[in-house]
């Protein structure tokens, strides 16, 4: 098959939303937010039980969107809590991994690659996806405590002074490298994946090689993420569309021809849902961010803005998928199949959000892609081809080898 041909230059980030919407992505990236979101709700209410707050009341008021917020909870169920954000990260960057696997071999040619195969490839590399983020927050540790150090040095009485002044602008450039190495750990979640799915890097090699390209491509790497947020934005909005007019025209034919029991079940499903409970709470999440401004430089504070813009976004782009009845008596029947349908609802907005999450997972290994021919001249998609090409050369060499064995000849014979 023939190789997906690139200008390698921003015309190629249009391609992410045509590329991520296949159904191989889409359902890696629900299978990773399903998992990480059961993982995150059982979390959530098990910080709530170590606080002792009484877990029957907590399920009535959070239902399905826990989370933490205020004074009264103790300094363990916070650390349970973030562990379960940030084990529903690591889940999306196993599942980045794999769809950046698969559009790699897409773009060459190979449209037989498996979802097993996908996420077995990915998980093969966990080791490389967990300890990469974890490096640089050593890296950064390190250097803090370096400066520390040198710091406390400087109260010593006499020399402490001429000490410091000496080795100031070894505090000064340290200090620019500790900002640089903090955003190259930001950017790195976004590299990492590709990292790893399309360049089999390690651990070391995809620190250093985020390193190499946010210091050799940074206008590049944040004028091509600035294009892509508004692709992802559009298309969401298309897809909540087709979305909304399908729930709509379903919901016009059923209530016709099934009446008041359809309307029953599908407000029951709805309200069970509850999605307006994340439309009326998002500002928790952004107060959360915003207290880190408090303890911060200008810089995360930055960062912090641009989240919160971009999850407002992100937000408004959700389906409107309720429904509203006149009310009356809802049978046991009708309250199961209520639950069903809201099982079903589910599975319908964490498919939304998961083509979203495909969309920035192929966009950044479109990304990655022109980053490697641009700054080592190496063509991913033809260098891949032609291993494969010669891989299949080789097993069927092996193959006529082997036939020839079977029927006593020799290569010379033949």
């Amino acid at each position: 098959m023939l190789e997906k041909k690139l200008h390698f230059n921003y015309k190629d980030i249009f391609l992410a939303p045509r590329i991520g919407l296949s159904p191989k992505k889409i359902c890696i990236f629900i299978l990773s937010n399903l998992t990480g979101y059961i993982g995150y709700w059982v979390l959530s209410f098990l910080a709530m039980i170590v606080s002792n707050v009484n877990i029957i009341e907590a399920l009535y008021d959070y239902g399905l969107y826990p989370y933490l917020a205020g004074n009264d909870y103790s300094t363990f169920s916070w650390i349970i809590f973030y562990f379960g954000i940030l084990f529903w990260l690591y889940c999306l960057l196993i599942s980045s991994t794999a769809i950046s696997s698969l559009t790699i071999r897409q773009l060459r040619g190979e449209h037989f690659h498996s979802i097993n195969e996908a996420i077995d490839d990915a998980l093969k590399k966990w080791k490389t996806i967990l300890f990469s983020p974890i490096t640089f927050v050593f890296i950064l540790l390190s250097l803090f405590l370096i400066g520390s150090f040198f710091a406390l040095i400087g109260r010593i009485p006499y020399i402490g002074s001429i000490l410091l002044a000496i080795t100031y602008p070894l505090y000064f450039f340290g200090a620019i490298f500790l900002l640089f190495t903090f955003l190259v750990f930001l950017s790195s979640f976004l590299m990492l994946p590709s990292l790893v799915g399309v360049h089999n890097e390690d651990t070391v090699g995809s620190v250093f090689q985020s390193y190499k390209i946010l210091y050799n491509q940074p206008w590049r790497l944040i004028f091509y993420n600035l294009l892509l947020l508004p692709l992802i934005v559009i298309s969401l909005n298309i897809f909540s569309w087709f979305y909304e007019t399908g729930f709509a025209m379903i919901n016009f034919i059923f209530a016709e021809l099934i009446g008041s029991t359809f309307s029953n079940v599908l407000s029951y499903a709805t309200s069970i849902l509850n999605i307006d409970f994340i439309l009326d709470n998002i500002s928790v999440l952004q107060n959360f961010t915003f207290q880190l401004k408090t303890i911060s430089l200008d810089i995360i504070g930055f960062f912090v803005f641009l989240f919160n813009e971009t999850t407002n976004l992100l937000v408004s782009t959700l389906p409107d998928l309720t429904y509203n009845s006149d009310g009356g008596y809802i049978t046991s029947i009708e309250t199961v199949s209520g639950l069903i349908i809201s099982i079903i609802l589910i599975f319908i907005y964490i498919s939304f959000i998961s083509y979203g999450f495909s969309i920035l997972a192929v966009g950044e290994t479109i990304i990655f892609i022109i980053f490697k021919k641009l700054i080592e001249n190496e063509d991913l998609i033809i260098h891949n081809s032609s291993n494969n090409s010669i891989d299949d050369d080789s097993k069927n060499s092996s193959i006529d080898e082997s036939s020839a064995k079977v029927l006593g000849l020799s290569t010379e014979d033949e």
